[in-house]
């Protein structure tokens, strides 16, 4: 058994209008967790090289989801945050 998972990213383009795209589909094959989907997640944002451009996360607000986006942004984000602090 396996699950899947979309990604949609949505952004204005440099024209100025609204677009969306399918940045990908995938298969979760080993156990359904906050971890697994965080992973995938992190992949897709390194690769597509977007990590920088991300504003906010549309999901359902089940705990599964909130954990896998907080994992994201502690892993992401951590050492900006711990850049800044260390400048002060």
């Amino acid at each position: 058994m396996y699950a899947i998972i979309d990604v949609i990213g949505y952004f204005i383009s440099k024209d100025g209008k609204y677009r969306y795209i399918v940045l990908g589909l995938y298969k979760i094959i080993s156990k359904y967790t906050s971890k697994n989907i965080a992973g995938v997640l992190i992949d897709l944002f390194r690769n597509y090289r977007i990590i920088g451009n991300i504003g906010y996360f549309i999901a359902n607000n089940t705990e599964l989801n909130n954990i896998c986006i907080n994992a994201i942004l502690y892993t992401l984000y951590l050492n900006i945050l711990i850049k800044i602090c260390k400048g002060h």
